[in-house]
C-alpha cells in the first residue's frame, strides 16, 4: 500500500496552505476541466468550468461520495476536501485504495468553513474545493464562496447530507445533482439543474475495481 504523504497529517490551515503552495509550484501542468474517465460522468460534467459551483445531494450510508471522488483521481491540481462528519476522521487507506493521489488532495475538518477557513477562499492555491456537509453554511456563505470561485477560477463542490429538491433552487450553482447507490449493479445520478436534466446510471465496475464489495 502507498505510504501516507507527510502533508496529510498537517491539521492546521496554514500548514496545509504552505504544503499546497509548494506542490502548486512544482506542478507544470494542471488539469482545468473535470475528468473521470467514465463517459457518462464526463458528459454530465462537461458543462462545469473553472469558476463554477456544483451542489450535490448525497445522503449518508448510500455510497454516493464515490461519484464526486471519480472526478478527483486523474492528475488533479492541488485540491482540498473540507469535511464535517460528526467527529469522524478520514481513513486514508480507503482513499488510496480508490486511486486518489493524496499528494494532491488535502483534508481539513471544519463545521463552519467560511468563518474558520476564510483565508483558503481568498487565494487560488486550491483549484478544487470540496465542502462536505458543513453544519453551518448560510446563503451569505454560499454567495461568498461562489464569488471567490469565479474570482480565483476554482471549481467548488458543495455536498449536502440530503437529497436536493427542485422546490428550492440555488442560483449560485451551475449544476445540482443527487447521487446514491442504486440496487446491486449501479450508482444513480439525478440532475435537477444543468444543461441536461434527468437520471443516468454508472455501473459499479466503472467506479471501483473491487465493485463486488458494494453488492
Amino acid at each position: 500500500m502507498a505510504s501516507l504523504p507527510a502533508q496529510f497529517t498537517d491539521t492546521g490551515l496554514q500548514q496545509q496552505l504552505r504544503s499546497a503552495r509548494s506542490l502548486k509550484n512544482q506542478l507544470q501542468q494542471q488539469a482545468q476541466v473535470l475528468h473521470s474517465g467514465i463517459d457518462a460522468l464526463d458528459e454530465c460534467f462537461a458543462q462545469v468550468k473553472p469558476g463554477d459551483l456544483v451542489e450535490w445531494g448525497i445522503p449518508p450510508g448510500m455510497n454516493g461520495r464515490l461519484i464526486p471522488l471519480q472526478l478527483l483521481k486523474h492528475q488533479i491540481p492541488p485540491s482540498v476536501w473540507i469535511y464535517h462528519h460528526h467527529g469522524l476522521g478520514v481513513f486514508a487507506a480507503s482513499w488510496i485504495g480508490h486511486g486518489v493521489d493524496l499528494q494532491r488532495l488535502f483534508f481539513l475538518c471544519s463545521e463552519n468553513p467560511v468563518s474558520e477557513l476564510r483565508p483558503l477562499f481568498l487565494e487560488d492555491t486550491f483549484k478544487r474545493i470540496i465542502i462536505d456537509s458543513p453544519r453551518r453554511f448560510s446563503d451569505g456563505d454560499m454567495a461568498f464562496v461562489a464569488q471567490q470561485a469565479r474570482k480565483q477560477q476554482q471549481i467548488v463542490f458543495l455536498i449536502r447530507h440530503y437529497f436536493l429538491s427542485q422546490k428550492r433552487g440555488n442560483p449560485h450553482a451551475c449544476l445540482r445533482v443527487n447521487t446514491w447507490q442504486s440496487g446491486k449493479r449501479a450508482f444513480s445520478l439525478r440532475v435537477i439543474k444543468g444543461s441536461k436534466t434527468g437520471q443516468l446510471a454508472v455501473p459499479y465496475r466503472e467506479v471501483a475495481e473491487d465493485h463486488e464489495r458494494y453488492n
